[in-house]
């Protein structure tokens, strides 16, 4: 396909021919949303609305658009994840900058999102006080971000922690665009280091942590091995919330809580492992796929 495209035939490509092309090429590298993400290529690389490319499918296609289209196919068509190749994701309606240094925000860890707005809201409605949340792993800041443009009306105050200096200068910028760079305060540090420094105490605490094994990270699809595998993988899946179930106590008050997501085949482990440090399980969110997604604990007091 790529060397039979003469620069005389291209300039008479339509919307449609072109369409074609690339849904041809990602079907027959099976990549699994070929339709959907033939749709995105398009629209990206002849920076038009989706719905122009069915509305104007005989629309002849430049030479300089038609490359640059054929440049995402070929990126994709080698397994590059559709949002790096475009630098951008979008997640719980707002659009985000990534990079390779960064976790692609997937569509699960918007029940993250949405149990935090829901948890801060009723948070706020027994108190006059600022409540404070903090991100950790922050990455490109989708999780904060998200949360923050939910609730301007609220008295919060936000962290976003991150241990890669490059994701908290991704998650600074991406907060700039959503216009919640002040509303936001990005530290590098790990995990609850900071803030078990500091003595700040927290009223919820938020995370996406690495909780694919080992064993589970060597059977997945190849898009994962361009993602950064320190975001993703713990040895057992299970160090993470180990973790917060030892030193989450110390930087929570009374009543707060941790919203977690979890891996699925891990739910059992996660919940034992909460309650023998002395947590009350408050909710479990399960996932557009009926898979138990997200983790509600209280300390006890």
């Amino acid at each position: 396909m790529y060397h039979n495209l003469t620069s005389e035939k291209m300039k008479y490509l339509t919307i449609n021919e072109l369409w074609n092309i690339v849904y041809t090429q990602l079907k027959t590298t099976a990549i699994e949303s070929a339709r959907v993400e033939t749709d995105v290529i398009l629209s990206k690389g002849l920076n038009v609305d989706k719905s122009f490319i069915y509305t104007y499918p005989e629309q002849l296609v430049r030479n300089k658009d038609f490359r640059r289209v054929l440049r995402y196919t070929f990126l994709r068509t080698c397994k590059i994840p559709l949002a790096y190749i475009l630098a951008e994701k979008e997640f719980f309606g707002l659009l985000f900058k990534v990079n390779n240094k960064v976790l692609i925000p997937r569509q699960e860890t918007e029940f993250v999102v949405e149990t935090a707005i829901s948890i801060i809201k009723t948070i706020s409605e027994t108190t006059y006080e600022k409540i404070v949340c903090a991100d950790i792993g922050t990455g490109c800041g989708n999780i904060a971000i998200s949360v923050v443009k939910n609730l301007l009306n609220i008295n919060l105050e936000m962290y976003a922690t991150d241990i890669s200096s490059s994701a908290i200068k991704l998650a600074k910028q991406n907060a700039k665009l959503h216009n919640v760079g002040d509303k936001i305060k990005f530290v590098t540090t790990n995990l609850l280091k900071y803030f078990i420094d500091n003595r700040i105490l927290l009223d919820v605490i938020l995370s996406n942590p690495p909780y694919v094994s080992e064993q589970e990270y060597e059977q997945l699809q190849p898009e994962i091995y361009f993602e950064p595998k320190k975001a993703l993988v713990a040895k057992t899946g299970l160090e993470y919330y180990k973790y917060f179930a030892k030193h989450a106590g110390y930087v929570l008050r009374p009543n707060g809580k941790l919203v977690l997501e979890v891996n699925p085949n891990l739910i059992h482990k996660i919940c034992e492992l909460f309650f023998q440090s002395g947590y009350n399980i408050k909710k479990i969110v399960s996932d557009y796929s009926s898979l138990p997604r997200v983790i509600v604990v209280e300390k006890n007091t």
